[in-house]
């Protein structure tokens, strides 16, 4: 089972605010936030950590590396991906929020990217 993430960036006070005001209609809050790292999740588990870069020169983003976060209902995706565009997130070609049979009967969600170029997806199997 997955515990948590880490994510480097190159801001962290931008980044922080960015996935506080994004993730929020998960239901995340940021549990820890200092000038070393971020912890955002859920109420009862610290799930995302937000570090700064440690070197500016190293890349941040893996070729085709994406973070999925569940969320409870297609409402849900849809309000955290409106959150994300409200926030400055930068949209996935063909990945706004919709329908994915190919990845199952029941799969429905939608890739944003972050401050840095992290790809993140939000995504219900909920009707």
């Amino acid at each position: 089972m997955l515990d948590h993430v880490s994510l480097g960036c190159s801001d962290l006070q931008q980044s922080t605010a960015f996935f506080a005001t994004a993730l929020a209609p998960l239901g995340y809050r940021v549990h820890k936030s200092d000038e070393q790292e971020t912890a955002l999740g859920l109420p009862e588990q610290w799930m995302l950590f937000l570090y700064p870069a440690s070197d500016p020169a190293r890349a941040l983003v893996g070729d085709r590396m994406h973070v999925a976060l569940g969320a409870d209902s297609r409402a849900q995706v849809h309000a955290a991906f409106d959150a994300a565009r409200a926030a400055g997130a930068r949209p996935v070609p063909d990945r706004e929020p919709a329908e994915r049979p190919q990845f199952g009967e029941d799969y429905f969600g939608g890739v944003f990217l972050d401050p840095d170029g992290h790809m993140i997806e939000v995504l219900t199997r909920a009707s």
